[in-house]
């Protein structure tokens, strides 16, 4: 995906989840990457960039 691909990806997803509302941002962004995990080609990949969004979830707190 190019850069302009990627910022309309980026720019859909925070209008989904303005108008999903605060409440429902959790379970939509939970859906969405269950999602996109079943798209992947094996486990190995899901679980590296599952960890790779803990650690940068964790550098943010």
């Amino acid at each position: 995906m190019h850069s302009t691909e990627l910022d309309t990806a980026y720019t859909a997803l925070a209008e989904a989840i303005g108008r999903v509302g605060e409440s429902h941002a959790q379970l939509m962004l939970a859906t969405l990457a269950l999602s996109l995990i079943a798209k992947l080609e094996n486990a190995d990949a899901a679980i590296a960039l599952i960890a790779q969004a803990e650690e940068l979830t964790k550098e943010k707190s």
